[in-house]
């Protein structure tokens, strides 16, 4: 009983496992203006954000803007923290779908030239995600995730979002959406802000804007997973959190030192 009951749960795990090993994953390139465009753009959001008193981390800082290039949209962020720093890129398409994404993590402290990178492409334009990674040790893997989560997944659904590490992806999200007080909706999101990637469908939900004493003005406010919540501009860009990040202009504590940027992120030729 217990060897047959062990293969019964060996088996479902197996049948629930979303990151799929694959012996290839496509090979389409870095994104052209045919995809999302890649030659000179121009800024329709930036952010520069980090921790304000009343967050748990007091040293995090972010840097993210956004551009409109010939045939979609250009995310470039980078998120410091004393424990890793993120250098993230993102392509749209011309409605701002998301269709590769890329992100390297790198450790402040290390003593190695190149930081320990941890790199990861995610390649979107097929319709499914594949990941390209490669870790600090040099070991490539390729995989294919399959969507997961509670809420059901609609046959054919493409990746509409993506939440990378920092906040400025979301203002993708919230352009993307263009919500009313009040409204909500739902898309495919990928979410690799953690070590193990997330594919499932998640919710977005515009609440009433309120007066924020930080900034000294109204903001808007949204909820997405039902349990993080940011604040936007008028613009629908994201100028902090509930978990107290804030514009860096707004706060009087001196801004932490920058760390390294180990050569700085190669989107194109890695991983």
């Amino acid at each position: 009983m217990r060897l047959c009951g062990l293969a019964a749960l060996m088996l479902l795990a197996g049948c629930h496992r979303k990151h799929v090993p694959v012996d290839a994953v496509p090979e389409l390139g870095y994104p052209t203006c045919g995809d999302a465009g890649v030659g000179a753009g121009t800024p329709i959001a930036s952010g520069h954000l980090r921790a304000g008193p009343g967050s748990v981390e007091r040293d995090v800082v972010e840097h993210f803007e956004m551009l409109r290039t010939p045939c979609g949209y250009t995310l470039r962020a980078r998120q410091e923290w004393h424990l890793a720093d993120s250098d993230i890129e993102v392509h749209y398409d011309a409605g701002l779908a998301p269709i590769w994404a890329w992100k390297r993590m790198t450790i402040p402290g290390s003593q190695r030239a190149d930081g320990n990178p941890d790199i990861r492409r995610y390649e979107l334009r097929t319709g499914e995600v594949f990941i390209k990674h490669r870790d600090a040790a040099g070991e490539l893997t390729l995989q294919k995730l399959l969507p997961g989560g509670r809420t059901g997944t609609p046959a054919g659904a493409r990746v509409g979002v993506v939440v990378t590490p920092g906040r400025g992806s979301i203002t993708a999200w919230l352009k993307r959406a263009h919500l009313p007080v009040g409204g909500k909706t739902q898309d495919l999101v990928l979410d690799f802000r953690d070590m193990i990637e997330s594919l499932e469908v998640g919710t977005l939900e515009r609440l009433p804007d309120q007066v924020e004493p930080d900034y000294g003005r109204s903001v808007r406010v949204y909820t997405f997973f039902g349990r993080e919540t940011v604040f936007a501009d008028d613009a629908d860009v994201v100028i902090g959190d509930l978990a107290g990040m804030r514009p860096s202009g707004t706060l009087t504590t001196p801004e932490p030192d920058s760390t390294p940027t180990f050569g700085g992120p190669d989107p194109v030729h890695t991983p």
